[in-house]
């Protein structure tokens, strides 16, 4: 109140000032004698009064005279400065200024100058007049605001009186019971503190034991958050000492936690578990490292990995010390060749359960990155831009660490598999380290996109180091096989599929094999499977088959998704069907398909049907195919070949084309058993690609062999006993067999030429590896054919009596002069001979196939050259004597079409024109020069009897004797 009287006085006091200066000086008025009572009056004269005294003159001013004569604004301007100052004394100037010139005073001037000062003082007289005249109203005005202020002021000061006394009544009655209240407040406030302090130090106290109890449970975020909150708590009382140690027990249980996470997250490298994991995160985020917990958890997966592969082998090695250090490639040089399938698979077992558990932090990672999306939408702006930071850092921390984890594993794989000597292993166990090898790079290939490259190179050089034994172990096995062999055709054999070493590339090769029949059909067939063809297009049709299955949709399914830390693709022992179809899934290809028992019946009803379609040569068949075990076994190892193709694409045209060895071999060996004991010159049944193609085998596998040749004792006397006919069942069951294994191999063409394309070679490359195998087949089908010729004809020149027949031809006279009604004698034994040899064939069909065409086409090529030679021998020979051995021969040939069922065209034009040669007369020499399928003693024939002219006959006999010299 004291302060608002105040106040008010001074605005009092302010508004009496100012009405004091504006009565006293309205405006700056210059000290010309006038005083404050002549200013005061002059502002009391009337207005009227005034401005009629504007223009009236004031008498007895005749001395004004001069100064009359100049204007009050010129008066105005013309008064100095100095009259218009305070404090300044104006006699004393103008004293000063009449004697600062030095003259004597003079009246007249002083007169003048005083006369001068009334008019300037009049002047300024009126003109203040004036101006206080005009502020009057204003002035009235400012007053009357003046006293209603004071009026105001009298009223706030009464007002602010009573308040005054109201408050003066209240601090007597209220003041002490107020000072009470605020004391028992303050005592009680004081008392809640000390009661806070002590339950904290009681929580302190008991907080260790809480967080032991929640490490014990894997609760570790909660441990955490205790932990940081009773530090900061202990910051808070750190003015008290009994919390020095508290704090200092605080700071050692957290270091021990700290220690127990990172033992914890150790864990997640053998086994995952979320609520573990998100545990873990959670309480590294409280601790502000949760960078740093990714950086330890990436360390722990790499010494996981170092840790698991040392233990495996450790575990593996039968002698080693204890104390005993080795590095990892000298531990894997120790390993025994039983330990190796073993030992790589649990090795690749222990790889699988680390990299299952970074999977599933990844997973994690990604699960936790959409829910914060979703939970961040209303959130901060800071701390989505933290937490995103975050998950980008923690993302490419995965990522990168995701191609550093599988490089160390297939580092110590490429180690693994350099380093032992799995060349040297059997091929139940060599396939068994494929296909953990094959499995292994598709787990790599899921787990970052990598092709295992190293690996698969280290593996593809061992590979080949074992094929190259294992191939020459084949071909031995092989030859053991033959010179065991009985010969007698394996029954109930129709196809490859059959075999168990086929199994798992059934389904692959019936579908290429389809598709390389449809190839064959049309043009416009082959562009559309062209593109069919493709890996893409064939993944899709793989998968479309695949939907069928149930364990084929199983199949097709990532490992990571169809396995777990608790289980995995390297289980042992194997199951069989899992091993087909895991083999190549996701791959362009069949295999990868389940091949199921339930449908083995419905493909072995359609197994003669695909006989019948590959069936090139139409041979008279059983129900069965013509094998024996030699051939079945030939069959056998192709499959395990192929299993091999599968299982490394790398090297696929190398053992294809050591399968063509394979086949080449047996073709050779029953060549030379069954075509050895011929009784004429063999060089005579061979075609140039039969006599190139054994040229071949000869300097490419044969060279290889370890024995050579192979023991004749099993068969040896069978091929001179004619009681078995000179072994032709055997004879057939060899030549036809080979003939099987190249059908099979045909009908293998299109899913060999899928494997070719999946290496990873260039389309010329791929081009010339197809154009080479194509090749190989069609010369090889005409390679069975024509080395049938040999081993056919060695059993059917024993068929005739061929010395016997000649014998009798010789004593036919061809210089008769006209044809007998009645064929020669030597044609009913050729007859009876043609007629015991179908009996003969007729006897052994019931227990064998029998290729019936090429079996007469051998018999029918014997006799006619029989007869040729025959004929040839003629010394003289008359135009009925040439009608004679037509007639002869018609005859011979019709018996023999009939018995045989089929015609002869090339041995019926071979002996044709060699008769009909009597007639060309002067054309003879042209004929002598075009035919090349008869000998020279054949042409010296034909020309002594058919030239009488001496000097042609001549001309003739020296041609035929310079094309011998040119033959030999």
């Amino acid at each position: 109140m004291k302060k608002v009287k105040h106040e008010v006085d001074d605005l009092k006091n302010k508004f009496l000032n100012l009405k004091q200066n504006l009565l006293r000086q309205p405006i700056q008025i210059p000290q010309m004698g006038f005083s404050d009572h002549t200013l005061h009056n002059l502002s009391l004269i009337p207005e009227s009064y005034a401005s009629s005294r504007k223009n009236s003159k004031i008498d007895g001013d005749e001395d004004n005279e001069n100064s009359t004569k100049l204007s009050d604004q010129e008066l105005l301007e013309t008064t100095e400065a100095i009259y218009f100052t305070d404090n300044v004394d104006m006699e004393l100037y103008e004293i000063k200024k009449l004697t600062e010139s030095g003259e004597p005073l003079k009246l007249d001037q002083i007169e003048q100058n005083m006369v001068n000062l009334k008019n300037q003082h009049k002047v300024i007289s009126k003109k203040v007049l004036q101006l206080i005249l005009e502020k009057k109203s204003e002035c009235n005005r400012e007053f009357q605001n003046v006293n209603e202020t004071e009026k105001m002021l009298q009223e706030t000061i009464w007002t602010t009186q009573k308040t005054r006394s109201y408050l003066n009544f209240a601090k007597k009655h209220l003041t002490t019971s107020s000072l009470e209240i605020l004391g028992a407040y303050k005592k009680r406030q004081t008392l809640v503190d000390v009661l806070e302090i002590l339950k904290f130090l009681q929580e302190l106290k008991s907080t260790n034991q809480n967080i032991d109890e929640l490490l014990k449970v894997g609760n570790y975020s909660e441990a955490i958050s205790l932990l940081l909150q009773n530090k900061n708590l202990s910051e808070k009382y750190s003015e008290y000492t009994c919390t020095e140690s508290f704090k200092q027990k605080l700071q050692d249980t957290l270091d021990s936690t700290e220690i127990a996470l990172d033992n914890a997250l150790n864990g997640v490298t053998q086994k995952f578990d979320p609520k573990v994991y998100s545990e873990l995160i959670n309480a590294y985020k409280l601790l502000g490292k949760a960078h740093l917990a990714m950086d330890q958890l990436h360390m722990n997966f790499i010494s996981a990995i170092h840790t698991s592969a040392f233990n495996v082998l450790k575990e593996n090695l039968d002698q080693i010390a204890p104390d005993q250090k080795l590095l990892f490639e000298q531990m894997c040089e120790s390993l025994s060749y039983e330990n190796l399938p073993n030992c790589l698979n649990r090795l690749c077992k222990s790889f699988w359960q680390i990299l299952v558990c970074f999977y599933q932090v990844k997973l994690w990672h990604q699960n936790y990155k959409l829910y914060k999306k979703q939970e961040q939408t209303t959130s901060d702006v800071n701390e989505r831009d933290n937490e995103t930071f975050n998950d980008d850092y923690i993302h490419e921390k995965l990522k990168k660490g995701q191609i550093r984890i599988w490089s160390d594993i297939q580092a110590k794989m490429t180690i693994f598999i350099s380093s032992t000597k799995l060349s040297q292993l059997k091929y139940e166990s060599f396939i068994q380290i494929l296909s953990i090898v094959q499995r292994m790079k598709k787990v790599g290939y899921e787990f970052c996109d990598d092709n295992s490259q190293k690996m698969l190179d280290a593996m593809k050089n061992q590979c080949i180091e074992f094929f190259k034994r294992y191939h020459v172990t084949c071909l031995d096995e092989i030859n053991l096989f033959i010179e065991h062999e009985v010969w007698v055709q394996v029954q109930c054999f129709n196809s490859v599929l059959q075999l168990q070493e086929y199994k798992s590339t059934k389904r692959a090769i019936k579908r290429y094999s389809n598709d390389k029949k449809s190839e064959n059909e049309s043009l416009a067939t082959t562009a559309v499977l062209s593109v069919n063809n493709s890996p893409t297009k064939r993944a899709l049709d793989d998968s479309s088959v695949n939907s069928q299955d149930e364990s084929s949709i199983y199949g097709s399914c990532g490992y990571f998704v169809r396995f777990s830390e608790k289980s995995s693709p390297f289980e042992i022992p194997y199951d069989q069907k899992m091993l087909e179809e895991d083999f190549l899934a996701g791959i362009a290809d069949e295999t990868s398909c389940y091949y199921s028992e339930d449908s083995s019946d419905n493909d072995n009803d359609n197994i003669t049907q695909i006989n019948n379609n590959n069936n090139n040569n139409n041979i008279d068949s059983l129900s069965s195919m013509t094998v024996n075990n030699t051939s079945l076994n030939i069959l056998r190892i192709i499959g395990r070949y192929l299993q091999m193709c599968r299982l490394l694409y790398a090297i696929a045209p190398h053992i294809i084309y050591s399968m063509t060895e394979l086949i080449d071999f047996y073709l050779y060996a029953i060549y030379e058993i069954f075509a050895k004991d011929l009784s004429v010159p063999s060089e005579a049944l061979h075609s140039s690609e039969l006599t190139c193609n054994l040229k071949r085998i000869s300097e490419t596998v044969i060279s290889k062999m370890r024995k050579w040749p192979p023991s004749m004792q099993m068969i040896e006397y069978d091929l001179k006993d004619s009681e078995q006919f000179f072994a032709l069942s055997k004879r057939i069951n060899a030549v036809e067999s080979c003939n099987s294994i190249i059908e099979q191999f045909t009908f293998i063409h299109g899913y060999l030429d899928h494997l070719i394309e999946s290496t990873k070679a260039t389309a010329e490359e791929v081009e010339s590896e197809h154009q080479s195998l194509k090749i190989y087949i069609n010369e090889m089908t005409k390679c069975v054919e024509d080395v049938r010729k040999p081993i056919y004809i060695a059993v059917t020149t024993r068929a005739i009596d061929i010395h016997a027949t000649i014998m009798s031809i010789n004593k036919v006279k061809w210089d008769i002069g006209h044809v007998m009604v009645e064929h020669n004698a030597y044609v009913d034994v050729l007859n009876r001979s043609s007629q015991l040899f179908a009996m003969r064939l007729e006897e052994m069909s019931s227990s064998i196939t029998i290729p019936k065409e090429a079996l007469w086409d051998s018999y029918a090529h014997v006799v006619t050259h029989v007869l040729v030679e025959g004929f040839a021998n003629a010394k003289k020979c008359s135009a009925a004597g040439r009608a004679l051995m037509q007639l002869d021969f018609t005859h011979f040939l019709s018996v023999l079409v009939t018995l045989s069922g089929t015609k002869h065209p090339q041995h019926q034009q071979y002996v044709d024109q060699y008769i009909k040669a009597f007639y060309l007369g002067s054309a003879l020499e042209e004929f002598i020069t075009t035919q090349k399928a008869y000998s020279c003693k054949h042409m010296v024939g034909l020309i002594n009897c058919a030239c009488n002219d001496k000097k042609l006959r001549q001309k003739l006999l020296n041609l035929v004797e310079n094309m011998n010299e040119t033959r030999n």
